[in-house]
């Protein structure tokens, strides 16, 4: 019992938001090192006063939400680097379009289809600070949840501790193997 509500107690401290207050901005989609099959690309980041550019070139982005950025584009087969700037910094993820994939770039698949809307999973708190306002269960049954996890679905709310929401070149969309996860909470 002791060792159950420690791990709940830990999981808010361990969660840390996609999108943060923090000044470093993030781009959450694609993961860098990703393989892109077709030229369709749903980029997304977050960061305060932030542009987004594609091998230098600025993109007419969205603002679903204040310092959060999509854009939806169709780049040409090669390799990209994807550039978030902001006043005071700037981060770059390297990415390849088209039919294989060079060695060192892994498979992206994107979490929810591209078609979502950032608003179908996030919202604006009563304070202005953009959260994620959905729940995992809106989409996936518990059914499956139950029959990959060992714990009740409201143990492990915070589906983030284990999964990227908005994808990942790993299986699963894991952020941590198996092992690793699990000992987030248990030793």
């Amino acid at each position: 019992m002791f060792r159950a509500v420690c791990a709940l107690c830990a999981l808010p401290a361990l969660a840390a938001p996609m999108f943060s207050a923090e000044p470093a901005g993030k781009i959450v989609r694609p993961a860098a090192g990703s393989w892109l099959r077709a030229g369709k690309i749903d980029i997304a980041a977050a960061a305060p006063g932030g542009r987004l550019l594609l091998d230098g070139v600025a993109l007419d982005a969205e603002e679903p939400f204040p310092n959060v950025f999509r854009a939806p584009i169709d780049a040409a087969p090669g390799e990209h680097v994807i550039t978030l700037e902001w006043p005071g910094g700037k981060r770059e993820a390297r990415i390849h379009v088209g039919p294989s994939a060079p060695q060192g770039f892994r498979e992206f698949v994107a979490h929810p289809p591209a078609a979502a809307a950032c608003a179908s999973c996030h919202a604006l708190s009563r304070r202005g600070r953009f959260r994620f306002s959905g729940g995992c269960f809106g989409c996936h049954a518990k059914a499956e949840f139950a029959k990959v996890h060992s714990h009740e679905p409201h143990v492990l709310e915070s589906c983030g501790l284990c999964h990227n929401a908005h994808g990942s070149t790993a299986a699963k969309h894991l952020l941590l193997s198996r092992e690793q996860a699990c000992k987030q909470c248990h030793n």
